[in-house]
């Protein structure tokens, strides 16, 4: 085990069939498991005497942010790389949930943290962990948020960082890669990033933050338990109570399958008498299809054009199926157009300009609403990954704005005509 001062001393466990591993293995997900069935592997804490009910008035006599939960994270405070991440608001949303049948429909907007997403929350657990354990730098496969998110914390911990991304992805991302420090190189197709971050992290030592399995098992075990503290804080916000659902822009899972972690050691604890349905929405139905079918395993499906790029996974991974699974959930795949109405909609209803990933969330909540599968009555989180302005161009009309000239006269037949408005 690692016992570096401010590392607790903890192992790892599959999540399929519970082989355990040191800590400093950091293995593509369960050796065991890899030919039957890859799958990631998840935290297991050395037993705490503390009660809940201790727990509970320690995190709440403490500032808001992720680290006021410490004690159910891989490191102590001391150690943690931190720029302020967590904290993030759940707000109502009346207006676009009356809308959609779900009039207590509310949303966890991570889109307000240190890099504008909730893959901070797993780079500063991660980047923290690597500083506590002596690695010498970060690699990891991304085109999006966590990339920009391991960059800003790498750069704050004064470690190297290489992100392996595809030749085409966003330029507002390159950006903000580059601007953290971090060295951005490109393969020829998505399956060459997880070989090259294998390699580095085998052979360099460093810390490889994301995915590096082929098929697919999730993103490092240790970082990805920064994802748990979305479970804290909404049962904190809603004074220990649980929402009936909580939906998911889903990928590979890593947040879902911590989200599904997170309630189930509130429960635990004692601090919550159940769990919430967890619903992954996804691009292109790697889940829905497992779910549907009783798989095993997620199945591939070859998917391609989604514009929500954070979660067009063509395969997601055991660890989210077995969340859905464990919550009695399900699976919603949602194409383009529904995303974009979706990311129109809570725009102009409730002013939430959000990710087109995050905007799969409110397509699936509507759907089910629809289904039955949610009720009038239910308390409905959505989770906001990142925002909007990650990527401008996605549903963006490139015609100019309008002229007008300066007469209230011409102003209003602007309106009218360009925007069905009477003043």
């Amino acid at each position: 085990m690692i016992t570096a001062d401010a590392a607790r001393e903890i192992v790892l466990e599959c999540a399929r069939c519970g082989s355990r591993y040191t800590a400093g293995e950091d293995a593509a997900g369960c050796p065991r498991c890899a030919t039957t069935g890859p799958s990631n592997l998840f935290v297991v804490y050395p037993s705490d005497a503390r009660s809940g009910q201790t727990l509970k008035r320690l995190w709440g006599a403490r500032a808001p942010g992720m680290w006021r939960y410490e004690e159910r994270l891989p490191l102590s405070h001391s150690a943690v790389v931190s720029l302020g991440e967590g904290g993030t608001p759940l707000l109502d949303c009346p207006n676009i949930g009356r809308a959609i049948g779900l009039p207590r429909l509310q949303v966890k907007n991570e889109s307000v943290n240190p890099t504008w997403s909730f893959k901070d929350r797993l780079a500063s657990v991660g980047v923290s962990w690597a500083k506590a354990t002596g690695r010498s730098g970060i690699v990891l496969s991304s085109s999006g948020n966590a990339g920009a998110a391991a960059a800003a914390y790498a750069a704050r911990a004064g470690l190297p960082c290489l992100i392996l991304t595809t030749r085409s992805f966003p330029a507002t991302m390159r950006g903000l890669m580059t601007s953290y420090g971090a060295m951005v190189l490109a393969t020829e197709t998505a399956r060459d990033r997880w070989t090259l971050n294998r390699a580095v992290a085998r052979e360099w030592g460093w810390l490889p933050l994301s995915n590096m399995a082929d098929p697919p098992v999730g993103s490092h075990p240790i970082a990805s338990e920064g994802h748990k503290t979305i479970a804290f804080e909404i049962a904190q916000a809603l004074n220990w109570e649980v929402p009936d659902a909580v939906i998911v822009p889903v990928a590979y899972g890593d947040a879902l399958a911590g989200i599904q972690r997170g309630f189930g050691e509130l429960r635990q604890l004692g601090l919550c008498d159940r769990e919430p349905r967890l619903v992954a929405a996804e691009a292109y139905g790697s889940l829905m299809r497992a779910m549907a079918g009783g798989e095993e395993s997620p199945v591939p499906t070859g998917g391609t054009g989604s514009l929500a790029l954070s979660a067009a996974a063509p395969q997601s991974t055991y660890q989210a199926l077995a969340a859905l699974r464990a919550t009695g959930g399900g699976a919603v795949a949602v194409g383009n157009d529904e995303a974009l109405e979706g990311q129109r909609g809570l725009a102009k209803a409730e002013g939430l300009f959000v990710e087109l990933s995050a905007a799969l969330t409110l397509a699936a909540a509507s759907r089910l609403a629809s289904d039955g599968f949610l009720k009038a009555e239910d308390r409905v989180v959505l989770l906001i990954t990142s925002g909007g302005l990650k990527d401008l161009g996605v549903g963006r009309s490139d015609s100019e704005v309008p002229v007008v000239a300066p007469t209230l006269h011409d102003l209003g037949s602007a309106l009218r005509r360009h925007f069905s408005f009477a003043a």
